[in-house]
């Protein structure tokens, strides 16, 4: 048995991987930078505080009043008064209902619902946590449609009231973040003292109310208002022209897969490496009660009010794409998860797995070590999860058929945002690990796409 082991974490032998093994001046002075570069300078946290509103507000001035035209956005927003134009309705009451209950709701289920037990795996020690997203997100969409069905609503009102709904969101957010400072500021662990620990946090799980504000606001927010708004914008669309476009369709289902596969498997999320490091601060909680949202239903959101519409053949190859992708992307992260879960040992396609064991100091000072997968998909390049998402995203997109660019933009916003996190997960690994995360990189070579990058 010791000898398996050996084997599974060792190179293989050779002289060449012991020479790769070793560390050198190169590889002393990437990791001085890996640190270096871990402290974000404050002036791109200010632009980005500044940016981030402004870019939600606009994209949803963009997409939702305009359909996509960037000439005509920007016209509207000169011939009249910026901030006016700019911002949603704050005081549409159809909209401050909707979050009204829509919160009340999650809330109740989240207390009420029967709960499914997750592993979180941690080094220290795995963890269980009680989800039950699933069930909540399902029992919700039925509630909407069976509420619309019997007159209590318009079918279409998300749809409708979509702007309004984000504008009471991000006034939410700001409260909700209010609150935590406040609590920080009288409280006896943690204390925002830099602009940049307000815009990224200092706190990895904040607890209100027993509930954990990072995973609620992702899972029971972001995932949850993104079905009901597919829902709407296709009772919109057939309510408004008397049909259902066939991009419309095709998109709602797929996205809809995406989304059943992300509460499904909720242990696959609650296990990656942004959940497990990414502090919950005010960047989190914009991007995931505002920004998101706005991105994930704009092609959605086009297709509904344009009515534009692709080929059965184009809407079926899309679709059969987007549904592999989705699945070769939980493929991928459970391979990892089960992987790292039974520590090593296990079979992956029939022989023992190539691993690294990390060493680093936790935050108590205390040596503790990661397994650095190397087989099976991991081995293709250090990150092909990622590399699956962005094409499921411009899947998504491509349902629009030909369209402007600012209709695309999610899908290139979310592939530029996967490249960001990417590197930010290759400096933390690097900073983190140093020689293992190097002999990583020697073993797995490319960080997406083999033989290219």
């Amino acid at each position: 048995m010791q000898q398996r082991i050996l084997r599974r974490t060792s190179f293989g032998g050779s002289s060449g991987s012991l020479r790769r093994s070793s560390i050198s001046s190169k590889d002393i002075q990437a990791i001085q930078m890996a640190l270096m570069k871990q402290h974000v300078p404050t002036e791109q946290v200010v632009c980005l505080l500044i940016a981030l509103p402004i870019f939600s507000f606009f994209y949803l001035f963009l997409i939702y009043q305009h359909q996509g035209s960037f000439s005509s956005a920007i016209s509207a927003l000169l011939s009249r008064q910026f901030l006016i134009t700019l911002l949603p309705p704050l005081f549409d009451v159809v909209a401050w209902k909707f979050i009204l209950v829509f919160f009340s709701l999650q809330l109740i289920f989240h207390w009420v619902l029967p709960q499914d037990t997750v592993v979180l795996i941690k080094s220290g020690g795995n963890t269980r946590k009680s989800v039950n997203s699933f069930s909540s997100c399902l029992l919700l969409c039925l509630l909407y449609v069976m509420g619309s069905g019997l007159g209590m609503y318009r079918h279409d009102l998300v749809f409708i009231h979509f702007s309004s709904i984000i504008m009471c969101l991000a006034i939410v957010c700001i409260a909700t973040f209010t609150f935590m400072l406040i609590s920080y500021r009288y409280g006896d662990y943690y204390n925002v003292t830099t602009i940049s620990e307000f815009c990224f946090g200092v706190e990895l799980h904040p607890i209100i109310l027993d509930i954990d504000v990072k995973h609620f606001v992702r899972s029971r927010i972001t995932f949850v208002l993104w079905p009901l708004f597919i829902i709407s914008a296709v009772y919109y669309q057939r309510n408004m022209y008397g049909k259902i476009t066939r991009g419309l369709l095709g998109c709602s289902i797929v996205q809809m897969v995406y989304i059943i596969k992300y509460h499904w498997t909720e242990y696959l999320a609650l296990n990656s490496l942004d959940y497990r490091c990414a502090n919950c601060g005010f960047y989190k909680l914009w991007s995931d009660m505002v920004l998101f949202p706005i991105l994930y239903c704009s092609p959605i959101a086009i297709i509904a009010q344009t009515q534009r519409s692709i080929s059965i053949i184009t809407s079926g190859f899309l679709s059969i794409a987007a549904v592999v992708l989705i699945v070769m992307t939980t493929i991928i992260d459970h391979q990892k998860y089960e992987f790292r879960r039974s520590k090593g040992d296990i079979k992956i396609h029939g022989v023992d797995p190539f691993f690294i064991t990390a060493k680093y100091k936790n935050d108590n000072g205390d040596t503790a070590a990661n397994l650095l997968l190397g087989s099976g998909y991991w081995s293709i390049s250090r990150h092909p999860n990622y590399i699956c998402e962005a094409v499921t995203f411009a899947v998504f997109s491509a349902f629009q058929g030909p369209a402007t660019l600012a209709c695309h933009l999610p899908a290139i916003f979310i592939a530029v945002f996967l490249f960001v996190r990417l590197m930010n997960d290759e400096t933390r690994c690097l900073a983190k690990y140093g020689q293992s995360w190097i002999q990583h990189c020697n073993k797995v070579p490319f960080r997406i796409l083999p033989g290219i990058y």
